[in-house]
């Protein structure tokens, strides 16, 4: 008996462990917190208080525990670019290989965010949810404004931010945005505000049903698929997935 007074006792002056994350952009309460350890993405939201003005599609959970396989994937993709870059030249495509250069260029400087990509931030729907995950140690979430463009990279002569419009198409998008000679031309891939992605029939041959894009989505057009495939056949769905990890710019404090 005088054990478990004295195991209860040493248990009720035992620190308890805490986990500190931050939430920050449209929020009532936005910094740091220290929470209990085993507290859930929920707790957090709904101690900082989602501005009702919070685009909570475009919200982003910032894990480090995701941040080694982003940084994996980011580093097989500049190598392949830089492979393709070198078969360009070798082959005498001078489209192909300012297209390679241009997008290695662009992947250096994407940041290694550590984003959960379709995770669920709205804190109420949240709380019920098998969603609801621990947190751990660092974990930011950032909710941005609602943004009023979309943006088209990739095979593209140049970068394009274009108003969103409601119910487009998101193939109808591209007329906007004058593509580079080598883009591949039948498919394309939409990634949506909360980093899902899907690649998108656009061909005579597999043309989809019309796919509208959210405020804030992106459209990556790829690569050709003949000249990404002698390098690595999964190189335009690794760079889509590398962009899907970016939050938002009106995310980003």
């Amino acid at each position: 008996m005088r054990a478990w007074v004295l195991v209860l006792a040493l248990l009720a002056v035992m620190p308890v462990r805490a986990v500190t994350v931050r939430v920050e952009g449209r929020v009532v309460h936005a910094g740091a917190q220290a929470l209990p350890e085993g507290a859930r993405l929920a707790d957090a939201l709904l101690a900082a208080e989602v501005e009702p003005d919070a685009y909570v599609l475009g919200a982003a959970w910032l894990r480090p525990s995701l941040q080694p396989a982003q940084r994996r994937l980011k580093a097989g993709v500049l190598y392949d670019l830089e492979v393709l870059a070198g078969e360009a030249r070798l082959g005498g495509d001078a489209d192909l290989l300012a297209l390679a250069q241009r997008l290695a260029q662009t992947v250096r400087a994407l940041p290694i965010t550590g984003r959960a990509r379709e995770a669920l931030l709205d804190p109420r729907p949240l709380e019920l949810s098998p969603k609801n995950h621990l947190l751990a140690d660092g974990d930011r979430v950032l909710f941005p404004a609602r943004p009023g463009t979309i943006r088209v990279t990739g095979a593209v002569q140049r970068d394009c931010r274009l108003p969103h419009q409601p119910l487009r198409d998101a193939r109808d998008y591209l007329a906007d945005c004058a593509l580079a000679a080598p883009a591949e031309s039948d498919w394309l891939y939409v990634i949506q505000p909360d980093g899902a992605v899907t690649r998108l029939g656009t061909g005579l041959w597999n043309r989809a049903a019309a796919q509208p894009l959210a405020p804030g989505a992106m459209l990556y057009v790829p690569i050709r698929q003949s000249a990404a495939s002698a390098v690595d056949p999964a190189l335009n769905d690794q760079l889509a997935q590398l962009l899907a990890t970016q939050p938002l710019p009106e995310a980003q404090p």
